[in-house]
């Protein structure tokens, strides 16, 4: 499975409803990993809390729950994505507290940046966290967050996120200038 072009920032704004940008951009994600099921989790003490969850049952809650009291009996770093035999445990880009799992995945195929960052987005729709004090700033850092993730996925091949995207080289050179994201350079 390729590449499934989807504007996450678009998403959020064309969305009445956060939870349903929410569960749309989970949805993505899900589709994206090959996961049999996404589920978002809050930190709460010493433990987690699910917030939101595609597909999502009783074995995936406990294999949630699993994980993350097995690796903190552990001694594991608290930042660090958790792997399991069948599931990840993924801290999301920027939001402290929340956590994204997959069930049902070999761990070892799952794009943990781009994991990380597509389900911060969920949580800061779920939350209606906002960036700025406007629309336009909301979509301008939401549209950054995307394109980030698609640089990371694409490892900063910029004619392959311009094919991804449907625009050209240029148009991406263009927002890269305009979000201020400064080029990367991925050793092959």
């Amino acid at each position: 499975m390729g590449f499934v072009n989807i504007d996450i920032a678009g998403i959020l704004l064309d969305s009445n409803s956060p939870r349903d940008a929410a569960s749309r951009t989970l949805a993505y994600l899900l589709q994206r990993s090959r996961a049999r099921s996404i589920s978002l989790w809050r930190l709460e003490e010493d433990s987690i809390a699910l917030e939101m969850s595609v597909d999502a049952d009783e074995d995936t809650i406990r294999g949630a729950r699993t994980l993350w009291g097995s690796s903190r009996a552990a001694g594991a770093d608290p930042g660090a994505s958790v792997r399991g035999e069948r599931s990840i445990l993924v801290p999301t880009h920027g939001v402290s507290d929340s956590w994204a799992y997959l069930d049902g995945v070999d761990p070892g195929t799952v794009g943990v940046d781009q994991t990380s960052t597509g389900a911060a987005v969920a949580v800061k729709a779920l939350r209606r966290t906002r960036v700025g004090g406007g629309r336009m700033e909301n979509f301008q850092a939401l549209r950054r967050e995307e394109l980030i993730a698609t640089l990371n996925l694409y490892e900063w091949n910029i004619a392959r996120v311009s094919r991804a995207k449907g625009v050209t080289r240029k148009t991406i050179y263009d927002w890269l200038g305009k979000l201020n994201i400064p080029r990367q350079y991925v050793p092959k």
